[in-house]
């Protein structure tokens, strides 16, 4: 039986559908303790669109929607995956199988430095700005 590819990287949660930017694991960037891949904001603003929901998510500004990150922590030899508060249970398991790591050890982990528009209170709609 083949072995689902685990990866590391961000995402967005844009109308109940996973966008991200992620490489295996073996391919990804040390930073201290984890191994990480990609930026939010260069994401967002090098997205050509390819189908409506990558439309909608280029209209917006690219902290309008939910988004975190896939970490693999190299001495506890475990996935974090970093969530905005408004993703649920069944959003976490779509973005754990997204990222090919259903038979991996992984935690969940809310980090406030992932905030959308509708959860971070310094949000401002007039200017798009945190």
């Amino acid at each position: 039986m083949a072995r689902e590819t685990e990866n590391v990287g961000i995402y967005f949660s844009v109308s109940g559908h996973i966008l991200s930017d992620m490489v295996p694991v073996e391919n990804g960037e040390s930073y201290g303790n984890a191994i990480q891949h990609g930026g939010h904001y260069d994401f967002w603003k090098a997205l050509v669109p390819q189908n409506s929901t990558g439309g909608k998510f280029k209209s917006d500004g690219y902290d309008i929607h939910p988004r975190g990150r896939v970490v693999y922590l190299k001495k506890e030899s475990i996935y974090r995956i970093y969530h905005d508060g408004c993703l649920v249970t069944g959003d976490l398991s779509k973005i754990k199988h997204h990222f090919g790591l259903d038979n991996a050890n992984t935690e969940y982990e809310r980090d406030e430095h992932y905030q959308c528009a509708r959860c971070n209170p310094m949000y401002s709609e007039k200017t798009g700005e945190e």
